[in-house]
């Protein structure tokens, strides 16, 4: 089965779902490795005048797979730093792209998938969506990105020190949402908004995209990137984040997750 659909484009605007719903669309190396060939396919294409990007299923995604990461070796320093500085350049394929992106979310948004989804231009939620970070509750590094450039230092920490979970009227006051709409409207309204966007000359969206991304890369934003992959890269070869590895093999992860998270219940 394929990790990430693509359709052709209809009228400019071209699909992009992500697609392991069986787990939730959890980011494994294979659907990485499928979403990079996707986006420069994309880009290479004419015909494609802007893209909607979504989830199979119940969820947009539960974030990179936890299960798949502890199977393997642990990693040193360097070698995290390399993972990161991998997985980023996928993810900023749709930053660089010269077509818009239309995020649509429904479900589940967490961790490196939450960064994936603000990289997007535009991002539109169901009423039910949730948003976060949890990751640092078991001693990882935290996608900590781009949410500081979208909503602020305090709302950024929030989530990104708490890890709990926000709705999407919440995430819309922080501006990780453009527009939250009824599930059963976000794949229409996500594509009325994409072909919207199509209808502007390919020339001048490009150009009105980059000038627009130029402005936050001249105030620093590429470059709290590179930082960020140097510090995740240090968390999680902590031996906090060792321990928990080693915890997450001798469990099932659905128990794994609800022991993590019950002490971070509040009462």
């Amino acid at each position: 089965m394929k990790t990430v659909l693509h359709d052709r484009p209809a009228d400019g605007v071209a699909r992009v779902t992500l697609n392991r719903p069986e787990v939730l669309n959890a980011i494994n190396r294979d659907l990485l490795a499928d979403l990079d060939a996707v986006l420069q396919e994309l880009e290479a294409d004419p015909e494609v005048r802007a893209v909607v990007l979504t989830g199979a299923g119940r969820a947009f995604s539960a974030g990179f797979d936890l299960k798949a990461e502890a199977a393997e070796d642990p990693l040193t320093p360097d070698a995290w730093a390399d993972r990161f500085i991998g997985d980023w350049q996928v993810f900023l394929r749709i930053w660089r792209s010269s077509r818009p992106f239309v995020a649509a979310i429904r479900g589940y948004n967490l961790g490196g998938a939450l960064e994936l989804s603000l990289l997007c231009d535009i991002t539109l939620a169901s009423a039910g969506a949730k948003f976060g970070a949890p990751e640092i509750r078991h001693a990882s590094g935290p996608g900590a990105a781009m949410l500081p450039w979208l909503t602020g230092m305090k709302a950024a920490k929030y989530v990104l020190l708490t890890g709990d979970f926000i709705d999407a009227a919440e995430a819309q006051r922080m501006g990780i949402v453009t527009k939250v709409v009824a599930d059963a409207d976000l794949d229409s309204e996500a594509v009325a908004i994409a072909e919207r966007l199509s209808r502007i000359p390919p020339d001048a969206m490009k150009l009105n995209k980059a000038a627009i991304n130029r402005m936050y890369e001249r105030l620093g934003m590429l470059s709290a990137v590179e930082d960020n992959y140097m510090v995740s890269s240090l968390v999680n070869a902590t031996h906090a984040y060792r321990e928990m590895e080693d915890e997450r093999r001798e469990v099932p992860l659905t128990d794994f997750v609800r022991a993590r998270d019950s002490q971070f219940e509040q009462r």
